[in-house]
C-alpha cells in the first residue's frame, strides 16, 4: 500500500474505531478509497491488526488514542 501513500510507512489519524481511522486515512490519501472498505466491510483479502492482534470486529473494533493499526493483505498461493 505504500505506493498509494507516496511511500509513507506510518501515518497518524484519529478515530474511535477502525472504520473512522480508515476514513481519515482516505481523506489524506484518496487513492486508498475503495480499497480498505468495500460495501461497508473490510476490503476483500484485507485483515486488520490492532495493537499487535488480528481483530474479529473489523471496522467496528474500538481504538485507543495510542492504538497502532496494521492492514494485512492476503497472501496468494502459487
Amino acid at each position: 500500500m505504500r505506493e498509494l501513500t507516496d511511500g509513507t510507512e506510518k501515518v497518524a489519524v484519529d478515530g474511535a474505531n477502525v472504520r473512522e481511522a480508515i476514513r481519515a486515512l482516505e481523506s489524506l490519501y484518496p487513492n486508498l478509497a475503495g480499497l480498505l472498505i468495500q460495501n461497508d466491510q473490510l476490503g476483500k483479502g484485507i485483515a486488520v491488526a490492532v495493537d499487535g492482534r488480528i481483530v474479529r470486529r473489523g471496522l467496528y473494533e474500538p481504538l485507543q488514542s495510542n492504538s497502532e493499526i496494521h492492514f494485512i493483505p492476503a497472501l496468494g498461493a502459487g
